[in-house]
């Protein structure tokens, strides 16, 4: 599974939360637009109680009259969303806009004291209603209620438009927002991209440190990176230097012995098979110990014509059986490694395979995790001799074993395999061929 760059989660989670933030802010600016436009609404709704109010009159008789010369040419007009009403207890007189409209019944309302009502249950209007008491002549108080109702469809086109304004405004913000923040985020991960690039050529070879000029907070990284790299060649040589030193140190010794070992006798025999198993041995392990100093950040090596080359070798080594070798690769392969740790896996197992063959041998191999920077690698050796017995895969696939306890055909060079894949991180396994002989497979990690 692919995992995500630290540049796309951080514009990913920069994005949720300007989205959310946004979006609380819509919000919000909706609400208050709306709250803003009712409270204008109610207060236009209060100047049409008292333009009502002053065109109102009362006889003598109690009959209501109301000079319909308004300003306002929505109260004339029917079906307008604008409609006023005065009820009184024997008087009541509506409005040329309410003509056709089922306005609903509301309360009368106290004298001097007024209610605004939003649309709800029982009521599809705004309501604004005053309540009034009117004296006459002879000192009679007539109560009279004068309610204003608006159709609802006047907030909301109001606020539908302020809405989709407010729709175009917030998302052209967001996308200069995160356009912003992608700019932004590409020129603070750019130089953590120089720093992968020169990690990459040092992976390919290219390069043996980093060398770019990167921000201040990015210098003890590339400093201890370059001391790391440079500390593991500093090892690595100093671990061979020791290493052939003691190899040569060890040849005066096994000299001095080898020219001690009488030239007749029966222990002479014995004597010299003794000290040139050990001169073997020796070579060997020190061989084996070098090896174990490969870098972390190997240059690649093609599989491909190290592993033709050492074909052509064993071919000509082993002519007389005129063996045929079938080989199945993926194009470009490459093994992470040392070069000598990749000729010496290959010549082993090409080597068992040749000598316990009899006709034919068969090679393939493939890249394993191609989606990593440093892909891993199998590899399958298969042969048609007599194979390897399956009470032997056991102890031959044991991490350390030793070199010396030999099975017929396949011993030294089945525990050097052994110690390379196990220092690289990979698993060997032994199991029979299709050829009816042994088939060995390696394999090794992506790095």
């Amino acid at each position: 599974m692919h995992s995500y760059s630290l540049r796309n989660r951080l514009i990913l989670i920069a994005t949720l939360v300007l989205v959310i933030a946004l979006g609380l802010v819509g919000i919000a600016l909706n609400s208050a637009n709306y709250r803003g436009a009712v409270s204008s609404l109610q207060a236009r709704m209060e100047s049409y109680v008292y333009l009502v109010l002053a065109a109102m009159e009362v006889d003598a008789s109690g009959r209501l009259t109301v000079e319909d010369d308004f300003a306002d040419p929505r109260l004339t007009q029917p079906g307008s969303g604008l409609y006023i009403l005065i009820s009184g207890s024997d008087a009541q007189w509506r409005s040329g806009s309410s003509l056709g409209v089922d306005l609903p019944e509301l309360p009368q309302a106290e004298a001097g004291s007024f209610t605004f009502t939003e649309p709800g249950e029982g009521n599809a209007f705004f309501s604004y209603q005053y309540g009034v008491d009117w004296q006459l002549d002879d000192d009679e108080i007539k109560p009279f209620t004068v309610s204003v109702q608006v159709d609802p469809s006047e907030i909301e086109q109001q606020t539908s438009a302020f809405r989709l304004g407010l729709l175009r405004s917030l998302g052209t913000a967001a996308v200069i927002l995160v356009l912003g923040q992608i700019v932004i985020l590409a020129l603070v991960f750019r130089p953590l991209g120089r720093v992968a690039q020169d990690v990459a050529r040092i992976e390919s070879g290219q390069s043996t440190r980093l060398q770019g000029n990167y921000p201040r907070e990015l210098e003890p990284l590339a400093r201890n990176v370059n001391r790391l790299l440079e500390t593991e060649q500093s090892n690595r040589e100093r671990i061979r230097n020791a290493l052939d030193s003691l190899a040569h140190s060890l040849k005066t010794p096994l000299a001095v012995i080898q020219a001690g070992i009488p030239l007749h006798g029966d222990s002479a025999g014995s004597m010299q098979h003794a000290v040139d198993e050990m001169s073997r041995l020796i070579a060997t392990r020190m061989e084996r110990a070098g090896s174990s100093t490969r870098r972390t950040l190997a240059e690649p090596v093609s599989v491909q014509p190290q592993l033709q080359r050492i074909i052509e070798s064993l071919q000509k080594v082993y002519s007389h059986k005129m063996i045929q070798v079938e080989v199945i690769l993926e194009p470009g392969l490459e093994f992470y490694g040392e070069k000598r740790d990749w000729r010496e896996l290959v010549g082993n197992l090409r080597d068992n395979a040749f000598k316990d063959g009899t006709s034919r041998v068969k090679v393939a191999a493939g890249a394993v995790d191609t989606d990593q920077a440093r892909s891993g690698l199998w590899l399958q050796i298969e042969d048609d001799g007599a194979g390897i017995e399956e009470s032997q895969w056991g102890r031959l696939l044991q991490r350390g074993a030793r070199g010396d306890e030999r099975v017929e055909g396949h011993g030294l060079g089945l525990a050097i395999v052994m110690e390379l894949v196990t220092a690289y991180g990979g698993e060997m396994s032994i199991s029979h061929s299709s050829l009816s002989g042994a088939k060995i497979h390696v394999e090794f990690p992506a790095s």
